[in-house]
């Protein structure tokens, strides 16, 4: 039971203050987001981790993912290291994945290569795969990664309400076009309103019922979409 004038949007307000804090001196930006994907938000701590975020939230091959779990212990041969990892990441076809996100690029450092180690070793011992996420894997995605965060605005605009009408609505609509453009499911949605068609169409993508292309151009009225269902 909550305490007497504790809130939802306090104990947010308290998170969002401790991973500010916690960032010591450094000074990256601070993102609070929505994720359709694991219908739960996250406080993400550095730009590196939104973009991170994104490609998660996006893959269609990508069935869920905590971005807060709890430290792994590891042992490098020499002694013991407790790591926080940045996400552990469960695909559709049932891999596990643990991610660390880091600047830098796939250049050995001496320095990280007995951590690397333990937590390569920690990995393999729980029969996951350990990735680390760096400057070299997140560079060439940044652009289309930032391409999803206004389609997913408006999931987070309706996060509370299910629109089942609307859901409904839009299967029929899929399952008979099999694809399109966005102008065209809105025009034949005309019924309902326009921002609740997109977030509710956003939530299927996610779910990868439906295929958006945003390789070569951002979310508008012509982005084209194709129904797997």
């Amino acid at each position: 039971m909550a305490s007497p004038g504790v809130t939802p949007q306090s104990n947010q307000r308290t998170n969002i203050k401790k991973a500010y804090n916690a960032r010591g001196r450094g000074k990256g930006n601070l993102w609070l987001v929505y994720s359709v994907k694991t219908r739960s938000s996250w406080i993400l701590p550095s730009d590196r981790q939104l973009i991170h975020w994104l490609c998660l939230e996006s893959d269609p091959e990508v069935k869920s993912f905590d971005l807060a779990p709890k430290q792994i212990i590891s042992h490098d041969g020499t002694e013991t290291k407790a790591t926080e990892l940045d996400a552990i990441v469960v695909f559709k076809n049932r891999q596990v994945q643990w991610h660390e996100v880091k600047a830098g690029t796939n250049k050995k450092d001496p320095s990280n290569q007995s951590q690397f180690n333990a937590q390569a070793a920690a990995a393999s011992k729980e029969h996951v795969e350990y990735k680390i996420i760096n400057d070299t894997y997140l560079k060439p995605r940044i652009k289309v990664a930032l391409r999803w965060l206004k389609p997913l605005c408006y999931a987070d605009a309706i996060k509370d309400y299910q629109h089942t009408s609307c859901h409904n609505a839009l299967e029929c609509t899929l399952k008979k076009l099999q694809t399109g453009n966005i102008k065209q499911l809105l025009e034949t949605l005309e019924d309902f309103d326009s921002s609740v068609v997109i977030g509710v169409l956003v939530r299927v993508v996610i779910a990868g019922i439906v295929e958006l292309n945003l390789e070569k151009s951002s979310f508008g009225l012509q982005t084209r979409w194709i129904y797997h269902g």
